[in-house]
C-alpha cells in the first residue's frame, strides 16, 4: 500500500469529440485548476469550509475521449475538441493519471510508449489500462482509495472478458468497425457503398447458378467486389447504431446507489480493499455507503456532457468532479468560475 499525503481531483466523462460535450466549460476549469496554483479556493461543505489546493496528481478517470461514437461518427472531432483541453493539461503543473474507459480504450495501445512521459513543466502523464493503482490501493490520509472508469461493472463486459481471455488478446468489436469506419473512402462514401453492396448482394444471389457458381473468374470478382464494398459500408451502418444497441444495456444515468444494489456491481467477485472505490461511466456524480459501517464508499465523479437535469426524482449534476485530500472526499459542480458542493465525506464530521 502506496501512503501519500496531497490532495487529488478526479474527473470524468468529458467525452471529447462528442455532440453533447461541454468543451468550453471543461477548458474554462482545466484554467481554474492551472490558477490554483497562485491562489486557493474554499468551499462551504455540511458547514463547514473546505480549502482547494493545487491537486498534487489530476487523475482522468476514463472516457475523456469519444472515440467510440463521436459526432457523425468522425474521429477528427475528437482531434479538434482535444487540442484545447489537452494544451491546458500540459501546463497544470502536477502529475496526470490517465485511467482508461471503454470510450477512449484505444488510448491504452501507448500505455507502453508513453510510460511517464515528462512534460515541459517537469509534470508526468501515466496511462493505466483498468485501474489506478496498478497494484493494491492508494492511502491519503486516514483512507484507502481506487479508481477505474467504472464499465467493469456492465453485464456485458463479462463476455468481452471472457472472449478476450480465450483469444489471448483484447477482443472489441466496436473498435474494429470504428477504425474501419474511420477510413477517409467509408467515412465520405458509405452510404453509397451500402446501396452498391445491396445491390451487388442482391444480383449475385439471383445469377448465382446461371454465371457465378458455373465460372469461377466470375464468382472471384463478384466476390472481391462485394467484400470491398461490405467493409466500406457496414462499419457506418454498425457506427450510426451502436449508440442505440449499446445504451439498451448501458447503466447511463444510474447513481451510485442503483448500481450496487441493481447487480451491475458484484461483490462477491470484488478483490479490492480500499475504502473508498471513485468510479464514472453512469454520468451521475452520487454516492453510496455498503453497509451501515465498515462498508466500502462508493462515489461517482459525474460528467461533463449536457446539462443538469431530474432523472427519477433525483437531480443529475454535470460538469461534477471530485476532490480528495486527507481531510476526507468531497463531490463539487464547477460551472461559470464557481464551485458547489454536493456532497460532502470528511474524515472527522
Amino acid at each position: 500500500m502506496t501512503v501519500v499525503i496531497m490532495s487529488y481531483i478526479v474527473v470524468s466523462d468529458v467525452h471529447l469529440g462528442s455532440e453533447l460535450c461541454n468543451h468550453s466549460q471543461f477548458c474554462r476549469f482545466l484554467e481554474w485548476i492551472k490558477d490554483l496554483n497562485v491562489r486557493k479556493e474554499t468551499v462551504k461543505c455540511r458547514d463547514k469550509d473546505i480549502t482547494i489546493t493545487r491537486p498534487d496528481k489530476l487523475i482522468l478517470l476514463g472516457d475523456i475521449l469519444e472515440l467510440w461514437d463521436p459526432l457523425e461518427g468522425d474521429r477528427n472531432y475528437v482531434v479538434k475538441q482535444g487540442l484545447r483541453p489537452f494544451s491546458l493539461l500540459s501546463d497544470i503543473d502536477c502529475d496526470k493519471i490517465f485511467v482508461v474507459g471503454n470510450h477512449d480504450d484505444s488510448i491504452s495501445d501507448y500505455e507502453n510508449m508513453i510510460d511517464c512521459e515528462m512534460l515541459a513543466n517537469s509534470s508526468k502523464i501515466d496511462i493505466y489500462n483498468r485501474h489506478y493503482p496498478e497494484q493494491g490501493t492508494l492511502a491519503i490520509g486516514e483512507r484507502t482509495y481506487f479508481f477505474l472508469h467504472g464499465h467493469q461493472f456492465d453485464k456485458e463486459q463479462a463476455i468481452l472478458a471472457w472472449v478476450s481471455n480465450l483469444l489471448g488478446e483484447k477482443w472489441d468489436p466496436i473498435k474494429w468497425f470504428q477504425d474501419l469506419f474511420n477510413i477517409t473512402f467509408t467515412k465520405s462514401h458509405w452510404k453509397k457503398s451500402l446501396v452498391v453492396f445491396m445491390i451487388l448482394l442482391v444480383t449475385g444471389w439471383y445469377f448465382w447458378d446461371e454465371a457465378l457458381r458455373t465460372n469461377f473468374l466470375h464468382m472471384l470478382i463478384w466476390a472481391l467486389v462485394t467484400g470491398f464494398f461490405a467493409l466500406s459500408s457496414v462499419p457506418g451502418l454498425v457506427t450510426r447504431a451502436q449508440r442505440r444497441i449499446y445504451d439498451f444495456n448501458k447503466p447511463k444515468d444510474k447513481t451510485a446507489q442503483q448500481i450496487i444494489e441493481n447487480g451491475f456491481y458484484q461483490s462477491h467477485k470484488d478483490t479490492v480493499s480500499s475504502d473508498v472505490v471513485v468510479f464514472g461511466h453512469t454520468h451521475f456524480a452520487s454516492s453510496y455507503k455498503e453497509g451501515q459501517s465498515g462498508g466500502k464508499l462508493f462515489l461517482n465523479s459525474g460528467c461533463w456532457i449536457g446539462s443538469d437535469n431530474d432523472i427519477d426524482g433525483k437531480r443529475r449534476y454535470t460538469n461534477t468532479f471530485i476532490y480528495i485530500d486527507e481531510s476526507g472526499e468531497y463531490i463539487l459542480k464547477w460551472i461559470d468560475e464557481k464551485v458547489n458542493c454536493i456532497e460532502a465525506f470528511p474524515v472527522r464530521p
